[in-house]
C-alpha cells in the first residue's frame, strides 16, 4: 500500500501579526511546516509528499524543509489563490497512482502518528476518512447580520480536522467534480460529499488543533512541551 502525502502550505500565513509567515513559525526548535512533514517522513507507507506553498517561497520553503528531510523525499509546488486551489496543484503533481492520498495543513503540526494510521485504516475501508471531535460548546446557525436562525443539537455536530485520507481516484474525482462545477470548499471530504459518496469518521485529537492565532501557537507551544517531556515527539 502506498500513500501519498500533500501539505497545504499555501496561505499567506499572516493572521498572528508577525513578519514570518505562520507556517515558518518555529514549535519548539522547528518550524511547524517541519512538523507537518515530519508527521509522513518517518511512516513506510509514504511514497512522496507534496508540499504546496506561497509562489515565490520556493527558497525558503526548501532551505526549512532541507534542514530536517533529504530534497528526494519531498517536492514544492506554487500553491493558488485558495486552499483548493493549492490542494489541487499538489494532487496534479503526485507521481504515479498511489492507494491513498493524506491532505493536511501546515498550521496543524501536533497530528499524531497513532492517529493517521487510524486514518489509513479507514479510508482502506471506506475510501475516505476525517478525524473529528465533539462540540463543547452550543453551537447557533447565524444570518449575515449575526441574528440566530437556529440551534442545532450538538450531538450530531462535529469539528473536523486534518490529516484527511482518501483513496487516490476519490480525491481527485472529487477535485474534478469540483473544478467542473465552480464548487468552493474550505474541506476537501465536502467535495467527497457532493459525489454522493461516503465519509467515514475516526475520533480526533483535541491537541491536533490548527494555529490561527497567538493564542493558538503558545496553547501549540505547552502541548508540544509536554509531549517533548513524555519523550513523545
Amino acid at each position: 500500500m502506498q500513500l501519498a502525502a500533500v501539505i497545504a502550505a499555501g496561505g499567506k500565513g499572516i493572521r498572528l501579526g508577525r513578519n514570518v509567515r505562520k507556517q515558518y513559525l518555529s514549535l519548539g526548535s522547528k518550524p511547524m511546516l517541519a512538523h507537518s512533514v515530519g508527521l509522513f517522513a518517518g511512516h513506510e507507507a509514504v511514497s512522496q509528499i507534496v508540499v504546496a506553498i506561497p509562489e515565490g517561497d520556493f527558497i525558503s520553503a526548501n532551505g526549512i524543509l532541507s534542514t530536517y528531510f533529504p530534497v528526494e523525499l519531498y517536492q514544492l509546488v506554487a500553491g493558488g489563490a485558495t486552499r483548493q486551489q493549492s490542494i489541487n496543484k499538489a494532487l496534479e503533481a503526485i507521481k504515479g497512482k498511489p492507494d491513498l492520498v493524506a491532505v493536511h495543513d501546515a498550521a496543524r503540526p501536533l497530528a499524531s502518528a497513532n492517529l493517521l494510521n487510524k486514518l489509513i485504516e479507514a479510508a482502506l475501508d471506506d475510501g475516505a476518512a476525517v478525524p473529528v471531535i465533539p462540540l463543547a460548546d452550543t453551537a447557533k446557525q447565524v444570518d449575515k447580520k449575526g441574528m440566530v436562525l437556529s440551534t442545532p443539537p450538538r450531538e450530531s455536530l462535529r469539528l473536523v480536522q486534518t490529516p484527511q485520507v482518501f483513496r487516490f481516484s476519490l480525491i481527485v474525482e472529487a477535485y474534478s467534480n469540483a473544478e467542473r462545477s465552480g464548487l468552493e470548499a474550505t474541506d476537501d471530504s465536502a467535495l467527497i460529499e457532493l459525489l454522493g459518496k461516503p465519509v467515514r469518521t475516526v475520533e480526533g485529537e483535541l491537541s491536533n488543533l490548527k494555529v490561527t492565532s497567538a493564542l493558538d501557537l503558545a496553547l501549540a507551544t505547552i502541548l508540544f512541551d509536554g509531549r517533548k517531556g513524555e519523550g513523545l515527539k
